[in-house]
């Protein structure tokens, strides 16, 4: 083959693989307006491979209410700390719009430094965690705790809280018969992490019973930290604005919230904490992937009557201590711990 004619292979498999990425594009658009206290106000989305566990490209970051060219795929979306309720496709050649709920902020409140995060008792919020956590393997948002707190956005130069809260030293688990307890605690929590086909079956991973008896949207994670140690790390509130006054709105994606005020009402009330949900979402969770279940982590599930059991797991939950719990009804408990 001449060299001309090698050239011209060339620069036509150039024209052709640029075609074939240009055929491949979409765009994303999220459409709203940030709150007063919504200090960043950048959309964050990440592509990953919906059927390849831990393939997910590096995130694009684009602004309010413009159409932005992004690769076609599955995409997690986010924006001030809150997340969409599930993966977000965007098809090749056309936009995937996206809307904004708006939280009004009481007018009684708006004197007080008020603070809105997810509230983490609704399986809604715990489901976008397992999302995140199954497709990234890690947490959606690099987060910051030192400035009010709670978790917030981690600006350029500030230490990130949640993103070593990871299952990669499982990699270097090793068990044996005389290894130590914490070795063998450590693998068992990396073969729940392992055996995982969907979200949910994350769900023995992560207790959101704390918030049940703090309402104040934390939440504990089961984490391998080195081969030979795991530890029960909390997770304080995750905030989805700045905690300051006179804040209006804020701006989220559906879900469920929680509105704390610091402070007292004009009568010298405490007012408390307000939960709400915005958006249509299912309840149920995603329909992608299928359940398996994992033994549980923080209690010993066993086997008993569980119409009188201290203790429960559903398919939506792994940590049941109250028929009021959202996703807790006995009559669908595959396992319990009897009182």
């Amino acid at each position: 083959m001449s060299m001309k004619k090698q050239l011209w292979t060339v620069l036509s498999l150039m024209l052709f693989a640029g075609s074939a990425w240009a055929q491949a594009m979409g765009s994303l658009a999220v459409n709203g307006t940030g709150g007063e206290n919504q200090g960043f106000r950048k959309v964050k989305a990440v592509r990953c491979d919906a059927a390849k566990r831990g393939s997910c490209d590096n995130p694009v970051f684009f602004d309010l209410n413009k159409p932005t060219a992004v690769p076609a795929g599955m995409y997690i979306v986010g924006f001030e700390n809150s997340i969409n309720p599930d993966l977000v496709e965007v098809r090749q050649g056309s936009t995937t719009t996206l809307q904004l709920e708006r939280i009004d902020i009481p007018v009684n409140m708006r004197d007080q430094k008020v603070r809105v995060y997810r509230d983490m008792s609704k399986l809604v919020e715990q489901q976008k965690i397992y999302m995140t956590m199954f497709y990234m393997k890690r947490h959606f948002f690099f987060l910051d705790k030192d400035n009010f707190g709670d978790l917030y956005l981690a600006g350029a130069w500030e230490r990130d809280f949640v993103q070593r809260f990871t299952y990669e030293a499982c990699d270097n688990v090793q068990d044996g018969d005389d290894a130590p307890a914490s070795v063998k605690r450590a693998v068992k929590i990396c073969e729940a992490w392992g055996a995982a086909r969907s979200p949910k079956d994350l769900r023995s991973l992560f207790n959101f019973n704390v918030v049940e008896q703090q309402k104040d949207g934390s939440f504990d994670q089961i984490w391998v930290s080195t081969p030979s140690d795991s530890l029960v790390m909390r997770h304080p509130p995750y905030l989805v604005a700045v905690p300051l006054k006179n804040s209006t709105f804020v701006s989220v994606f559906p879900g469920a919230y929680r509105i704390n005020v610091e402070g007292k009402d004009a009568k010298g009330k405490t007012i408390k904490n307000v939960s709400i949900e915005v958006g249509n979402y299912s309840k149920s969770g995603s329909t992608l992937g299928f359940s398996l279940n994992v033994d549980g982590l923080f209690t010993n599930l066993g086997e008993g009557d569980c119409a009188s059991a201290r203790t429960w797991e559903t398919e939506s939950r792994a940590y049941c201590t109250s028929d009021d719990q959202e996703g807790c009804d006995r009559s669908a408990a595959s396992s319990c711990t009897p009182m």
